[in-house]
């Protein structure tokens, strides 16, 4: 009880947490972007160049470690069998390096690379960078999409909702096909167009549907900038690792805003309710992500990349569930109310 009248209190004011929180995360990705062209570090296997699988059992770290002293961009991977033990090493380097890497390689390892210890793959620049691009559209479609779905839930107006469906239809025929291939400036203009009415449907008509938005938005913004602030050069398996965050992010929050919309008890009795299982969910992914990270990271294998992503990501999101969207949605059901019993003083129907 002592807990339920504090948080009647202060339930507004937890919101300055993740607000300034969200606020220097996104000052931080806008600086990145400033100084490096890119929201983020892209290792080789999206800039293009040069990768060489090696079958050999040196160890990752200390080649990694070696490697280092000549080169500044590279990244070394191991393969291993389903017992654990080493099989190959992967290492991929920009394209003007490809020779320099394979001379080095040699005299770290011992032996001349050969077809058949070794095989080398190439991948042009031009293609790493449409297979980017590709990945960013499906990113960002993953994104609409589940917002799409949010509102389908828990907003209201048949036709707005089937509205919001050709409006992301359209959306995704504009991204797949054309978005980044036409000038610049006009594929900006329209992406703000078609994202930002999108939004502007969400947060008039459904203020739960926009609250689940803005944490899943507030969870990819903030781990990307601890991404860039650790130095993470993401992979492909990075950016499959956001894609999987934004379900990790939509499902706790689904839970609390069914929970509170279709309560049959009072408010704050909800949140603890809900607070109970979407804790559980939450904590029991994080350790199944951390156990898995633990048994993977000396292989230095893009699992780890994956693991450590999800970790970031999981921990920003018991932040945006149980400060962010628990609070938004706190402030609409008692608003809600307020606004019943105040047509029920002046006449109106309750």
């Amino acid at each position: 009880m002592k807990f339920g009248s504090w948080y009647d209190k202060n339930y507004k004011k937890i919101l300055v947490i993740p607000a300034i929180l969200l606020i220097l995360s996104i000052i931080f990705v806008v600086v990145f972007y400033s100084q490096t062209g890119f929201i983020f570090n892209k290792d080789v296997s999206l800039t293009g160049g040069t990768s060489y699988s090696v079958q050999t059992d040196y160890n990752v770290g200390e080649l990694e470690s070696k490697l280092g002293e000549d080169f500044n961009d590279f990244s070394v991977q191991g393969i291993s069998d389903g017992s654990g033990n080493q099989l190959q090493v992967v290492v991929m380097v920009p394209e003007e390096n490809s020779d320099d890497m394979k001379n080095e390689l040699e005299n770290i390892l011992g032996f001349k690379l050969t077809l058949k210890n070794s095989s080398v793959q190439f991948t042009a620049s031009s293609l790493s960078d449409v297979f980017f691009k590709q990945l960013m559209v499906a990113v960002i479609l993953a994104f609409f999409w589940m917002a799409a779905v949010v509102f389908i839930i828990f907003g209201t107006g048949g036709k707005l909702k089937f509205w919001v469906i050709i409006g992301n239809l359209i959306f995704a025929i504009f991204l797949g096909n054309f978005f980044l291939t036409i000038n610049p400036i006009l594929s900006s203009i329209l992406f703000f167009l078609f994202g930002g009415s999108l939004i502007y449907i969400y947060v008039k008509n459904s203020v739960p549907s926009f609250a689940v938005m803005f944490s899943a938005f507030a969870d990819i913004v903030m781990t990307l900038a601890v991404v860039n602030l650790i130095g993470m050069k993401l992979s492909t398996a990075g950016i499959v690792a956001f894609l999987m965050l934004i379900g990790y992010s939509v499902d706790t929050d689904i839970m609390l805003t069914t929970r509170l919309l279709r309560k049959k008890e009072e408010t704050n009795e909800a949140i603890a309710g809900a607070f109970k299982t979407g804790i559980t969910m939450t904590l029991t992914s994080i350790i199944a992500v951390a156990t898995a990270l633990i048994v993977v990271f000396s292989f230095a294998s893009v699992l780890n990349q994956i693991f450590i992503i999800l970790l970031i990501g999981l921990g920003f999101d018991l932040i945006n569930t149980w400060l962010t969207n628990a609070s938004i949605l706190k402030w609409y059901t008692e608003r809600s109310v307020k606004d019943v019993s105040k047509k029920s003083f002046f006449g109106g129907k309750k």
